[in-house]
């Protein structure tokens, strides 16, 4: 260990998987804690730094491109000068996004969540290799910041006492768990949804557990004043993005099949205009709507077709190539 600073394991690990020596782990070490000494902000002491000191945070950060202080964020600028293992990250705005100079990556959990969920998780986890554990990080990440997607309603962020408080968790596994609902009435028990299944009950198992510390239940109860609407204004929004997920999970389904779900619509609403058309027979109702029914029926035989064709195609793959697209499908279906 550096004498510097304290580095974990963790940390060590990673600084020597970029490749550092024992000499640029040191200088690096002297570095954050130099830094930490000095008054100012983040981006102030980066401003302070020679380009070679500026080079080995690059390196130690895993950086691909040079450090431009001034273009940098306070929060871009402060974890430049934290540990590689996550322990002292920030996340000065809460979006669940951490900037580490221009680069923008998703912990999980949060940097800002409270230790006891931090334990938790790696608890939950505790055997998983660091993609399956990456992935299913992503997934939890999903459930509680939602996807930005430009022109879609985005979901309210609440504060860590409260997104990690009793009513936050029930919140945040009953979206797990409907989610997971979901995808077996499409799947049925999957071997992967049985083990969605048994990591969301070991979460919060292990959540449940842990108490938290006196001071989070102190901040608890310094915003229990403003509870009421919080859980309304949590409930509302919930509700919002429940249906902003299944209509982003359908739209993935339909792209995996092929489906042309302007077609369908279309359809249905032509249907639904014969059914209202008080000037037709019903004999022409019935002649029309078994038209378009036919039309309707068309459309997902095609996409059954694409369907099949798509899982020869899967079969036909390397091991390599099968293992890149299961992973491929689970990130995307995974929200």
């Amino acid at each position: 260990m550096i004498d510097s600073i304290q580095f974990s394991d963790r940390s060590i690990t990673l600084l020597n998987r970029r490749q550092l020596s024992q000499d640029e782990i040191q200088q690096f070490g002297a570095l954050l804690e130099q830094a930490r000494s000095e008054s100012g902000s983040a981006k102030q002491r980066l401003l302070a730094m020679s380009p070679e000191q500026l080079a080995l945070l690059q390196k130690a950060n895993s950086l691909a491109d040079p450090i431009n202080p001034r273009g940098l964020s306070e929060e871009g600028a402060a974890n430049l000068l934290s540990q590689p293992d996550h322990s002292d990250k920030v996340d000065l705005n809460n979006d669940g996004i951490v900037e580490v100079g221009l680069a923008r990556s998703i912990i999980f959990p949060p940097v800002n969540a409270p230790e006891h969920v931090k334990i938790a998780w790696d608890k939950a986890t505790e055997g998983m290799s660091e993609m399956e554990k990456g992935l299913q990080g992503f997934h939890m990440h999903l459930a509680i910041y939602g996807i930005q997607i430009e022109g879609m309603p985005q979901k309210p962020v609440l504060p860590p006492e409260q997104q990690w408080g009793q009513q936050g968790v029930a919140q945040f596994f009953g979206l797990l768990r409907g989610n997971l609902e979901f995808r077996v009435s499409r799947e049925g028990w999957t071997e992967q949804n049985r083990e969605l299944k048994t990591l969301y009950d070991r979460f919060e198992d292990q959540l449940n557990a842990i108490p938290a510390t006196s001071n989070q239940a102190a901040a608890s109860d310094s915003n229990r004043a403003g509870q009421t609407t919080n859980q309304d204004q949590a409930r509302q929004s919930t509700a919002v993005t429940d249906s902003t997920h299944k209509d982003i999970i359908q739209l993935l389904i339909d792209a995996r099949m092929g489906i042309d779900r302007e077609k369908l619509n279309e359809i249905e609403e032509r249907i639904q205009a014969v059914s209202n058309d008080d000037s037709l027979s019903s004999e022409q109702k019935k002649q029309l709507i078994s038209m378009l029914e036919k039309q309707k029926e068309a459309l997902l035989e095609e996409a059954q077709r694409n369907t099949v064709e798509n899982e020869k195609r899967k079969a036909l793959l390397s091991a390599n190539g099968a293992l890149y697209e299961q992973l491929k499908e689970s990130t995307l279906y995974q929200i």
